[in-house]
């Protein structure tokens, strides 16, 4: 099936944000919105991110923020696709910019394709489950987008230590019943988690997420933030 017979609809998100989503594709949930909240920059910073999907993330956070510019990196090409129809859609081509690519091949020097060495801050809702965990689904989008199929938290956070400058932030949602591999993750990649955030739906209930937020070749100290009640 190719994009063009691809179903679409289009959901308003806000009063000045609306974006296209395929109707038998993955959809953006609750965490997406979540990371975009969490995602705090300095004004006229640079960005990156990794697993775009529909573009909702770089959307919203460029809504709320001001950056320079935000790379959205996205593997599948339907998606590279859409992310970049919903920019447009947006009117936000100045500032952010769809990137067809394998998370895997992001190489210490692969910035400088744009003209720079490195990035301020990233971000990432990875793919949180193991292939050895949970139903794979037979759609290869949504297995893409849920499971490790095509890269797992260590690709992600490798690829995110080569963009980053030293000292960048690092900011991503994930599942508390792998932090320990995120935090694993991290470490080896050369980031090093500051804070996080545990996302429950009442008050003394157990997480449903966990949103981190890491620096490169930063000392070791993190803090415990208050939960984020949904």
């Amino acid at each position: 099936m190719t994009t063009e017979t691809m179903e679409k609809r289009l959901d308003k998100i806000n009063e000045d944000i609306s974006i296209y989503q395929y109707t038998t594709g993955f959809l953006y949930g609750t965490d997406a919105v979540l990371l975009s909240d969490y995602v705090k920059i300095k004004k006229g910073s640079v960005g990156a991110e990794i697993g775009t999907g529909t573009g909702i993330i770089p959307i919203l956070v460029t809504y709320k923020n001001e950056p320079e510019k935000i790379y959205s990196f996205e593997i599948q090409e339907e998606y590279v696709t859409l992310a970049r129809e919903n920019v447009t859609l947006c009117h936000m081509e100045d500032k952010i910019e769809i990137v067809h690519e394998d998370v895997k091949n992001i190489t210490p020097s692969y910035m400088r394709r744009f003209n720079r060495e490195s990035v301020d801050f990233v971000f990432t809702n990875p793919p949180y489950m193991k292939m050895t965990s949970g139903k794979l689904n037979e759609d290869v989008r949504k297995l893409t987008a849920r499971h490790e199929y095509k890269c797992n938290i260590s690709d992600v956070c490798l690829a995110s230590s080569r963009l980053l400058k030293n000292g960048g932030d690092f900011f991503v949602i994930y599942r508390p019943d792998r932090l320990c591999d995120l935090f694993v993750a991290m470490r080896e990649s050369g980031i090093e988690p500051k804070e996080m955030t545990e996302v429950v739906s009442k008050v003394g209930s157990a997480p449903s997420l966990v949103m981190v937020r890491g620096k490169k070749s930063a000392s070791p100290s993190m803090k415990i933030k208050k939960p984020l009640v949904i």
